[in-house]
C-alpha cells in the first residue's frame, strides 16, 4: 500500500491560470529574457507582457486532492462541482501549508490509498490565497512605485492585496506601493501574500489550458456553496481539473507504495509593473504577484 505522498517542488515547465499571466516572456528573447544566473532583462515596452519567474518561496493551502475515473463537473454559477468518480488522495478539512521553494521536498498529511487501477483525472481543492517571497535583479533600472527607491534589485515587502487590484494599474494604486521595494543588493524580501479573487477583468474560471502533464482548468468558487463566484474579493477557494490523458494517466498498482505530486514553479511570480516614461529603461514596480504553476502526479 501507498505508505507516504510527497510533493516535490520543481523547474519544469508547466503553467496554469490566466492570460495576465502569459507563458515564457522571461524568454522570449525580445521583449524580456533571463540569463542562467536568474538576472532579468527588460528590452522594450513591456505592453502585453507580464514576465514570470520562480519566486524563493511560494505558499499554497490544499484542502483535498484526488483521482477519478472519470472526468469530474466543473462548478457553475447556479450548480456545484461534481466529483462522485474521484477518491481522496488527501482530505484535510483544516488544510496543509504546502511551501514550494524551488527543489524542496515535503510530506503531506492525511493521505490515504486509492483502489489499484487507472486514472485519466484528477482534482485539486485549495485556498485562493498564494504566499510569494521574491528578491530578482535586473539590468534594467527599477523603482518603487511612483515615488520611492530604485535600484537593479525588487523584492517582496510582508503585505496582503487582492489579484484584482492590479486591474487599476497606474489610477488606484498606493504611491509608495505597501507590496514591493526596489533598490540595492541589500534589500531584504518579505512575505506577500496575494488573494487570487479573478484571472482577468470579470473572469472567474480559466482552461482548459494546455500544461506538460495533460490540459487544465481552474474555477474561483465559495466554501459555503461551491459555486463559481460573481465578483471580486468573494472567493474562497480554487477548484482545479487536471485531464492527464493522453499524456499519461496515474496507474496505481499492487506494487505501488508512493505517491508524488510535483508542482512546476518555475513561473510561479510575476511583476505588476510598466515602463514609465514610455522610451525610458526606467520600470515602475508595484508588486511581485502570483504567476501560474501547476501538477505533475505519479505513483510508484
Amino acid at each position: 500500500m501507498i505508505k507516504w505522498i510527497k510533493t516535490i517542488a520543481t523547474l519544469s515547465m508547466l503553467s496554469i491560470f490566466s492570460n495576465a499571466n502569459a507563458e515564457g516572456y522571461c524568454n522570449d528573447g525580445l521583449i524580456a529574457e533571463e540569463d542562467a544566473n536568474g538576472v532579468i532583462t527588460f528590452k522594450g515596452s513591456q505592453e502585453g507582457a507580464n514576465c514570470s519567474f520562480a519566486p524563493d518561496e511560494y505558499t499554497v493551502k490544499i484542502y483535498k486532492m484526488a483521482l477519478c475515473t472519470t472526468a469530474p463537473t466543473r462548478p457553475t454559477t447556479t450548480d456545484t462541482y461534481d466529483v462522485s468518480s474521484c477518491v481522496d488522495i488527501i482530505n484535510s478539512p483544516d488544510g496543509q501549508d504546502v511551501n514550494l521553494a524551488a527543489g524542496s521536498e515535503m510530506i503531506l498529511s492525511d493521505a490515504t490509498r486509492p483502489a489499484d487501477g487507472t486514472y485519466p483525472y484528477g482534482y485539486i481543492l485549495m485556498a485562493n490565497t498564494f504566499g510569494i517571497k521574491a528578491k530578482k535583479q535586473f539590468t534594467n533600472t527599477m523603482k518603487t512605485y511612483q515615488d520611492g527607491t530604485a535600484g537593479n534589485y525588487c523584492w517582496t515587502k510582508d503585505a496582503t492585496a487582492y489579484t484584482s487590484d492590479s486591474n487599476v494599474e497606474g489610477g488606484g494604486w498606493t504611491d509608495p506601493t505597501p507590496l514591493a521595494q526596489c533598490g540595492g543588493a541589500g534589500g531584504t524580501a518579505g512575505t506577500y501574500t496575494e488573494i487570487l479573487d479573478a484571472f482577468d477583468t470579470d473572469e472567474y474560471i480559466t482552461g482548459p489550458i494546455s500544461v506538460l502533464g495533460g490540459d487544465i482548468t481552474a474555477d474561483l468558487i465559495t466554501d459555503a456553496n461551491g459555486l463559481v463566484v460573481t465578483a471580486t474579493q468573494t472567493a474562497d477557494r480554487l477548484f482545479a481539473i487536471q485531464t492527464f490523458i493522453p499524456i499519461e494517466p496515474v496507474v496505481i498498482a499492487p506494487s505501488s507504495t508512493e505517491f508524488t505530486v510535483s508542482f512546476g514553479v518555475n513561473q510561479a511570480a510575476s511583476l505588476w509593473y510598466y515602463e514609465q516614461p514610455v522610451g525610458s529603461s526606467e520600470y515602475q514596480v508595484y508588486a511581485i504577484g502570483s504567476g501560474p504553476f501547476s501538477t505533475y502526479m505519479s505513483a510508484n
